[in-house]
């Protein structure tokens, strides 16, 4: 067994640093716990994402980035890599865990859900709503105050908080990766990014599995997440397709800015960012215990 999570790339200031370590221990600890007791590697991600969602701190469920209107839009999926299914949901407004609603549509008929139809099927399968204002938090409500009263300048592409993201490895050697955003700040209504796009911001084969994080629309262009695992299927380690994957982003896109956390069949591990920093904990099939930014 084995689990990675994220916790976002981009320039985390100091005074947050440990609060997103912290949100990482956490949900390493949540996700943990599930495949301890005997729970699938698609139990323990949603475990793991669900922690950082409800986690102020990030960029994911309550906390997120506002959009250029003042509103929250969250994205998030999973995918399962034995059987390459997925779940992916996006535009979601009043939800505030969207894994757990990626995870209902991972199950069909349908594999991406987008606005008020994800929010009607998730009406359907019994999901909670809460109100947008719910998931806005303070510390956002006064960015996007601040930015209004400059004009609204268009930010720069890799600015502001990120996505999270999880990987485990189960007892059964399945490897299921998901991710979770708000998106950038002050996005326009309706952006989308990597984060629920299969193949960008995720992806997960029985050869491996990867999760992006950072400025998605320069992840997407590459389609870095299936990149990197392509990188697994040749044979090359997972530190080395990390550190490849990341390096091609900045090669082929030179404002790319991002990270990628990764996970293979045996345990291992890797990581890469060419951000200022990327928080991130694990515990890999050695049982070594890592967490850091």
């Amino acid at each position: 067994m084995a689990l990675i999570v994220h916790g976002g790339a981009w320039a985390i200031p100091d005074d947050q640093v440990a609060a997103h370590v912290a949100g990482c221990e956490a949900a390493r600890a949540a996700g943990w716990q599930r495949l301890q007791a005997g729970g699938s590697a698609l139990d323990a991600v949603e475990a793991a994402v669900r922690v950082m969602e409800d986690d102020p701190i990030f960029d994911a469920g309550t906390g997120s980035v506002l959009t250029s209107t003042g509103t929250v839009e969250l994205d998030a999926a999973l995918m399962d890599g034995r059987t390459l299914r997925y779940g992916s949901v996006a535009g979601l407004r009043r939800i505030r865990n969207p894994i757990t609603l990626a995870r209902h549509v991972l199950t069909g008929p349908a594999t991406m859900l987008v606005g008020p139809g994800a929010e009607e099927f998730a009406a359907a399968v019994g999901m909670p709503f809460c109100a947008n204002e719910d998931l806005i938090v303070e510390r956002e409500r006064q960015l996007w105050l601040e930015w209004k009263a400059q004009g609204a300048p268009p930010p720069p592409p890799a600015s502001g908080h990120d996505t999270v993201g999880a990987i485990a490895l189960d007892r059964a050697g399945n490897l299921v990766a998901a991710n979770s955003t708000g998106g950038t700040p002050f996005k326009l209504p309706g952006r989308v990014g990597d984060t629920p796009l299969i193949g960008c911001g995720l992806y997960a084969t029985p050869a491996g599995a990867a999760v992006c994080t950072g400025w998605g629309e320069s992840i997407t262009r590459v389609a870095l997440a299936r990149r990197v695992v392509e990188l697994l299927e040749d044979g090359i380690g997972p530190q080395e397709a990390a550190e490849v994957g990341i390096r091609l982003l900045g090669e082929l896109v030179p404002e790319g800015r991002g990270g990628v956390i990764v996970l293979t069949p045996d345990g291992t591990v890797g990581l890469a960012w060419n951000t200022p920093r990327m928080a991130y904990a694990y515990i890999n099939g050695r049982g070594e215990v890592r967490s850091g930014v």
